[in-house]
């Protein structure tokens, strides 16, 4: 009878010792979830492009890339130090679809154009740019720049009327004096990103500028024309988008 009894509970330890095997321990880490797919970056639209080419103010060839066929507002892209008119390739295409025309081009020294780099002549390639759109029948004119294309933006802007001056990320304290900036009239869309660099340059630019004027901030610490691959790239495309029809059509 003793006998029967220990087999009876050595059967049952068996058992529970089979079901726990089988079951999921308590506690037992559940598998790491799938963490969400990022926001996927633009794809511009199927806008033809031609290259062309120019003089700056003080005659070296200049080349960039013309989006549109037509249209009376013209948009230039000034990029970022060391860059190129690639940059705004996620950019430029947008605008032209809108009925824009577009010119994305390089500086001295930069991509494809002639001469030597040097940022203080900058200002003589934008001219430059100008002029050429002004010659393909372009009334109006916005200026958007990245980084050193948005201070060169704005330098040019205090020469030379235009429709509007759209800055990313640009330098401001220690390139652009106030007064300078005082003397732009056209109206001005200052974008960056909390964290960058020249945030604070961001801030002291809005607080000078003349109206009408408007500032956004994105976070992030994205410099220049990298904003555009952000998951924040519909809004800023459709705030440069609004700017351009609201002052320049």
């Amino acid at each position: 009878m003793r006998q029967s009894v220990r087999q009876l509970v050595i059967l049952c330890l068996l058992l529970l010792l089979t079901a726990c095997a089988s079951s999921p321990q308590e506690g037992t880490a559940s598998p790491t979830p799938t963490p969400p797919a990022p926001t996927p970056s633009p794809t511009p639209p199927a806008v033809p492009k031609r290259t062309v080419q120019f003089s700056s103010r003080d005659g070296i060839k200049l080349t960039g890339w013309l989006y549109g066929a037509s249209g009376q507002t013209a948009v230039i892209c000034s990029h970022m130090r060391r860059g190129s008119k690639q940059e705004w390739e996620m950019l430029a295409p947008w605008l032209a679809q809108q009925g824009l025309r577009v010119l994305a081009y390089d500086y001295r020294g930069n991509g494809d154009s002639e001469g030597d780099d040097n940022t203080s002549k900058y200002e003589l390639d934008l001219l430059g740019a100008i002029t050429f759109m002004q010659q393909q029948g372009a009334n109006k004119i916005v200026l958007i720049g990245a980084s050193i294309g948005g201070t060169t933006s704005l330098l040019t802007a205090a020469q030379t009327k235009v429709a509007g001056v759209i800055t990313l990320s640009a330098p401001f304290i220690s390139w652009v004096d106030e007064q300078t900036v005082r003397k732009i009239t056209a109206p001005q869309l200052i974008i960056n990103s909390e964290d960058d660099t020249y945030h604070e340059d961001t801030e002291k630019l809005y607080q000078v500028a003349n109206a009408p004027k408007e500032i956004h901030i994105y976070s992030g610490a994205a410099h220049g024309t990298d904003l555009f691959y952000e998951e924040h790239w519909q809004d800023l495309l459709k705030r440069i988008l609004t700017f351009v029809h609201t002052y320049a059509n």
